[in-house]
């Protein structure tokens, strides 16, 4: 039935984490592991899913010049052997790299500078010729320390969330992003990696 699957957005409720934040947007998908195929068998390992999440970082406009901050996670993903045994194992490979442009209200810092900073820019007309775009500098780095919504993240302690809801088991951060445009609501996105085992 309709009100099975068809639900209002703004009853929405994600518990854990982010329980009693701002989320505008949740997103999961997930598909098996294919190996590989002997005779009629299907060799398969877990189901690996991903897990997207958006919210504000702040709960007001932001007046300053455009700017972003993001770091991408390394995992190893490892099998285990065993007979009979569809699991997988997620295995940190650091920090990651990080970077900052721009104004981004102190909410995001580099755990360690790489002391290299380029020039960026950003834009587009798809808006019209009188539309904002980001001209700065962008700063690399390894690792990031955010502190704003609607979950504060510090790669050198922790990378991996308890199950808020959606999925199943445990949550890897694989990458985060916020984005500071003039006018707007701060935004932070997530996204999440997990498995489904037999």
């Amino acid at each position: 039935m309709a009100e099975d699957c068809c639900k209002l957005v703004g009853n929405l409720e994600i518990g854990g984490i982010f329980s009693g934040s701002c989320v505008t947007s949740v997103s999961v998908n997930a598909k098996p592991e294919i190996i590989g195929q002997c005779g009629d068998s299907v060799l398969y390992g877990p189901t690996i899913g991903s897990v997207s999440v958006a919210g504000y970082a702040t709960d007001h406009l932001h007046t300053g010049c455009p700017g972003r901050a993001g770091v991408s996670i390394p995992w190893l993903r490892r099998y285990d052997c065993s007979v009979g045994v569809n699991a997988v194992y997620f295995i940190s490979n650091g920090q990651g790299s990080s970077y900052i442009a721009g104004d981004v209200e102190n909410l995001a810092t580099l755990a360690i500078p790489l002391g290299r900073a380029y020039p960026s820019i950003s834009a587009s007309s798809s808006s019209g010729p009188a539309s904002v775009y980001m001209s700065t500098s962008q700063e690399d780095g390894y690792g990031l320390v955010y502190t704003g919504g609607p979950l504060s993240i510090d790669t050198s302690a922790t990378i991996e969330f308890a199950n808020f809801g959606v999925g199943a088991g445990t949550m890897y951060l694989q990458n985060f992003s916020v984005d500071f445009n003039p006018g707007e609501i701060p935004t932070a996105t997530y996204s999440f990696a997990f498995s489904i085992e037999d």
